[in-house]
Order: C-alpha cells, then sequence, then structure tokens
C-alpha cells in the first residue's frame, strides 16, 4: 500500500474536507468528518469500508463519496436510524459526538457493504447556485446566441441557467432587488438564486445570450427526470443545508421540461482499457455499467463538436480536479485549437469556475473569449454560491 493510500493518508482527506465542510456551511459533516478521520487513522470498521477503494485520487473527493452513499441510503428508506439524524430525511442531528458516531457505526454494520460500492460514484454535486457565477461569465461574453456545452456537466442542471432567476443586487442597491436591470435569467423562475453581493455587479448588467442548443459532457451522465438519478444528485447535496435541496429539487423539476444533450464520455481510454482488463463476473453493476472501451473521451467529443463551428460557449464548476493531467492538458490544446478558427461571426468563449489559485478557499470564474483570446477574472465566488464578487475584467493579456 503507498503513503498515498494508508489509513493515516484518508484519515488526513477526511480531516481537510471536515474543515471545507466547516467553512462552507454544513456542521453535521464537519463533525462527522473529524469523528471518522480518528477511526479510519486507528483502522477501525470505516476504513473497512474505504480500503477496497484507497487508491482513489486525492482529487476524487473520496470522503464525499462515502457520506454521498451513506446520504443516498437515508433517502430511499433503506437505512432510517441514519435518516432519523439527518435534517434532509425529517431527521434532528444527535447532540454529541457520541451518538453521533453510534449511529454511524450501525450504518456500517448494518449496510457496510453499499457504503463500500458507492465509494465508485463520482461525486456529481451539480450546485445550482453556482449558475450565478457561471451566468456572469455567460453574459460577458456579449453574445447575442450560442451554444452551451458543459464540461462535467453531471445532470445537466446548470445547462438550464438562462431558466433559472438570478438576483445580482446587493441589499442597499437604490435599484433594490428584482430590479430587471439587475436580474439574469428568468425573472418568474421558481429557481430564485440571490448570492450576497461583496462588490458592486457591472452596471448596466449585460443580458445573457439565447442559448440554442445545450450539450453537457461528462463520464457519468444522470438522468436527475429519473427516480435514480435524482437520488443520486440530492444524496451528493449536504443533508443539513435543506435550502440547497429544495432549489436542487425545483432545478430537476425545470430540466423535465428544457431539454438538453447528455453525452457520455470516458475518462481516458487507456484508464478504460485497465479497467476493462480487471473486470470481473463478481463487480458491482456500477463498474460493469462503466463506459465501452470504444468510446470517446471528453477531449473526442468536444472536438467533435467545435468541429462544427458556431458562436459557442464551453462552461464549467468545479470539475478540473476530478479530470485526470493528461486529459485536462487535451482538453484545453482542442479549445485553443477551435479558438484559433474562431471568428466575429462564429466566436468561441470558455467560462471557469474553478479554485481560486491565490486563495483555495475560494473559487474564481475566468473567461477566455476567441477570436481574441483575451482572458479575464470575471468574479471571485463562494463554491456553494452563497456570495460573489464581479471584478473589473482584469486581463492576463
Amino acid at each position: 500500500m503507498s503513503a498515498a493510500s494508508s489509513p493515516l493518508d484518508w484519515a488526513g482527506r477526511c480531516t481537510q474536507q471536515a474543515e471545507s465542510c466547516a467553512e462552507l456551511g454544513s456542521p453535521l459533516y464537519a463533525r462527522l468528518l473529524s469523528l471518522l478521520a480518528i477511526e479510519v487513522a486507528q483502522t477501525g470498521p470505516t476504513w473497512e469500508v474505504i480500503a477496497p477503494w484507497a487508491e482513489l485520487r486525492f482529487g476524487q473527493a473520496g470522503p464525499l463519496r462515502l457520506l454521498g452513499a451513506a446520504h443516498r441510503l437515508a433517502l430511499s428508506g433503506a437505512a432510517p436510524s441514519w435518516a432519523r439524524v439527518l435534517p434532509s430525511c425529517g431527521g434532528e442531528v444527535p447532540i454529541t459526538n457520541g451518538e453521533l458516531i453510534s449511529v454511524w457505526s450501525e450504518l456500517v454494520r448494518t449496510h457496510g457493504q453499499e457504503l463500500s460500492d458507492g465509494l465508485d460514484y463520482e461525486v456529481q454535486t451539480n450546485e445550482v447556485a453556482r449558475s450565478a457565477g457561471l451566468a456572469l461569465g455567460l453574459a460577458s461574453t456579449a453574445f447575442n446566441s450560442a451554444r452551451l456545452v458543459e464540461l462535467g456537466c453531471s445532470a445537466g442542471l446548470n445547462l438550464r441557467l438562462d431558466q433559472f432567476c438570478i438576483e445580482l443586487a446587493s441589499t442597499g442597491d437604490s435599484e433594490g432587488v428584482g430590479s430587471s436591470s439587475k436580474l439574469l435569467g428568468d425573472p418568474r423562475s421558481t429557481v430564485r438564486i440571490s448570492p450576497e453581493l461583496r462588490t458592486a455587479a457591472p452596471h448596466p448588467l449585460a443580458q445573457l445570450p439565447r442559448v440554442t442548443e445545450r450539450i453537457g459532457i461528462d463520464p457519468h451522465p444522470l438522468d436527475a427526470t429519473t427516480e435514480q438519478g435524482r437520488l443520486q444528485l440530492l444524496g451528493f447535496v449536504w443533508p443539513d443545508q435543506l435550502q440547497r435541496i429544495e432549489r436542487c429539487k425545483a432545478a430537476i423539476k425545470i430540466a423535465s421540461s428544457v431539454p438538453a444533450v447528455l453525452m457520455q464520455s470516458a475518462l481516458m481510454q487507456s484508464a478504460l482499457m485497465q479497467s476493462a482488463d480487471s473486470a470481473s463476473e463478481g463487480e458491482t453493476e456500477q463498474v460493469s455499467a462503466r463506459p465501452p472501451v470504444a468510446l470517446p473521451d471528453t477531449a473526442e467529443l468536444l472536438e467533435s463538436l467545435l468541429a462544427d463551428e458556431q458562436p459557442t460557449v464551453i462552461q464549467q464548476s468545479i470539475v478540473w480536479q476530478y479530470i485526470p493531467p493528461e486529459l485536462r492538458w487535451r482538453i484545453t490544446a482542442v479549445i485553443e485549437a477551435a479558438g484559433r478558427r474562431a471568428t466575429p461571426e462564429a466566436p468561441l468563449a470558455w467560462v471557469r469556475f474553478e479554485p481560486d489559485e491565490w486563495d483555495r478557499k475560494r473559487a474564481a470564474v475566468w473567461l477566455r473569449t476567441w477570436p481574441t483570446g483575451t482572458d479575464f477574472l470575471v468574479a471571485q465566488v463562494d463554491y456553494h454560491g452563497r456570495w460573489i464578487a464581479p471584478q473589473q475584467a482584469i486581463s492576463t493579456r
């Protein structure tokens, strides 16, 4: 076993994720992950659940995979004892850590194999509130219309961002929240997103281009209109954050009436070859359902889409860490090659909502456009969209 897959390494991952959960407003997960860090370091029962998946990369968010599997069991009704401590299921979080870890231990005893199997599912949060940052980037392109392509789309909820009501007015704004000049998207939408503004929004606020087509690319795309897809999405939303859960449910309803094409990709052909070589009859259903070796990877699918030159915006949000490094370079090369072919009649833009290089406690939205080739900072943002700080076009060129 390598140092990067040892119990101590995973205990550190749990501790780091606990700190992130505390920062992002989930005291339940902050407490639970801190307790699990101790148990995993001591190679307790939770480590036995994790051990078959110990080689997962740090960026694959193993602790969140584990807790997502537990949440799905509660939401489905399969783990009523665990459901009783989750607000998302109508439960109440135990006051003491002893009570909390006791209920978790019961879950591990009764559903250990299901929890372990659940570690095979990629984290697919599809956080809808991130659409405020994405939409500000989309509006900043100044395109009249565009095809919208999302990398790592999951269920593609944020492909429908123009169907949400995004309010970008501060409480002290003389025009006030709800002013048409401070709205992006549909003011009648059941999905309303009102992040705290930490700097003033651009004025006048450019409007979103008309979306001509919605295309998502993901190794494991979800159909949120099915019960299984809905359960998987909601399972990855933190159970003590009820507003996020209700917003996700509302976005799923919109997705059922606003079509999008979700394309399945391979992560990497070489990785799939290894998966195929190691496949056996006893593997879980999720493993056997992985894409076939012949499936194009994300770079290849994107290249085929961009060969059809038309106004296009590519967007992504907290997806880069889940993509193997060698594939990131190929995706970037494909986009830059398409950028060199872009014209004023068929422009290209790339909106990236990813961790901020200067402060990892926040994310940053960058916009690169072609044929100009400019790349500028649109906003600094909270990972879950709680706040946004629009910037004044800080360019790298």
